[in-house]
């Protein structure tokens, strides 16, 4: 089945380059735009506060991040939103009409983590689109907990 809508929802703003999951994230995308002549939309959910003041913006990085898809001719959106990340992704995922959705799962960092879950686990299991679930490797989670930004906001709405 071709893919018309394919929404990748991917972790930025809290990583000082792209992490090794939201590159195979747009890799999977890359792959089913070009089975079915699909839309990537990209969507990312941006923390509320300000980081540090020499890093790139969530907007600046999403435009890095789509710049190999689009120089392959294919066709690619962006949606930055602020909010909860979950609530966020499920909006768009309606708006978009999305027939996929792709996401990374990432590991846990620290106990406020933990404690409060992951985004792809506050989706609703009854989800109305395909979810496709990247998970990292031992390798990839090391390399993830290297991007971290240091002074990333310790509260933000996960989930």
């Amino acid at each position: 089945m071709p893919y018309r809508s394919i929404c990748v929802a991917v972790a930025l703003q809290r990583y000082l380059d792209f992490t090794p999951v939201a590159l195979r994230q747009r890799a999977v995308a890359r792959a089913l735009a070009r089975m079915g002549g699909g839309v990537v939309t990209v969507v990312s959910v941006d923390a509320p506060v300000d980081l540090l003041p020499h890093l790139a913006t969530t907007e600046e990085k999403m435009q890095r991040f789509i710049e190999p898809l689009v120089d392959e001719g294919l066709s690619v959106n962006t949606i930055l939103r602020t909010g909860k990340p979950s609530a966020e992704i499920l909006k768009v995922i309606e708006e978009i009409e999305s027939d996929v959705l792709i996401m990374g799962s990432h590991s846990k960092s620290g106990p406020l983590d933990i404690g409060l879950g992951s985004t792809v686990r506050a989706l609703p299991h009854d989800l109305e689109v395909p979810l496709i679930l990247i998970r990292p490797t031992a390798a990839e989670v090391e390399k993830a907990r290297e991007l971290i930004i240091p002074s990333y906001p310790v509260v933000f709405p996960y989930g």
